[in-house]
């Protein structure tokens, strides 16, 4: 095995702890358990990014299970919550287009190869405030079911962080691309001097 394929296989760890968590959080009816999987697959995220970053074992295959696996864990939990009743219908909506929005968004950065996908503090904090919630919302879920102004309160910062990401994400990522165009337009002027 070539050490640089580890975050690769984590990845794939993580996408298999999605049916772990499945088959805990509704066949075992598990919601403690459950957590703690959410929580492990969110821990081997930390690795393999640092694993990658940290000795270059970037690979075009890892640019894509990476992200997958995340959206697909983050979705899963989401939707499994609100079946559930845990989490508000309002809450999982704006979660679940974020997710998918920028999986799409990753998808064409990667497919052309001309922007370099970087995570940026405030999608970690979000990522971590979205944790943080998911945690709180299944230890104290009977709490919050008798009091839900207070579930109001914890879960909105969470959606906020998460659209604001999204939106720096974007305006990120439209700079490169501007700054790609201008590359590129200057390279085909030098080309036509010459």
């Amino acid at each position: 095995m070539k050490l640089k394929n580890i975050p690769n296989i984590l990845s794939v760890i993580r996408i298999l702890l999605v049916f772990v968590f499945l088959y805990v959080f509704f066949a075992l009816d598990n919601a403690y358990l459950a957590l703690l999987i959410f929580l492990i697959a969110g821990a081997t995220d930390v690795v393999d990014g640092y694993l990658a970053r940290r000795n270059n074992w970037i690979t075009n295959l890892g640019k894509i299970l990476d992200p997958f696996a995340d959206k697909l864990m983050q979705c899963t939990v989401l939707v499994s919550l609100w079946l559930k009743d845990i989490v508000p219908l309002w809450f999982v909506i704006p979660f679940f287009a974020k997710e998918l929005f920028t999986l799409i968004i990753g998808f064409i950065v990667i497919r052309r190869r001309s922007v370099n996908v970087v995570s940026k503090w405030y999608g970690k904090f979000a990522v971590c405030l979205f944790y943080a919630t998911i945690a709180i919302s299944i230890i104290f879920e009977e709490f919050l079911a008798k009091n839900p102004i207070i579930a109001i309160i914890i879960f909105i910062p969470a959606v906020v962080f998460a659209l604001a990401a999204l939106l720096a994400y974007i305006k990120h990522y439209a700079y490169l691309k501007k700054e790609e165009v201008n590359k590129s337009g200057l390279i085909n002027n030098i080309r036509k001097e010459q």
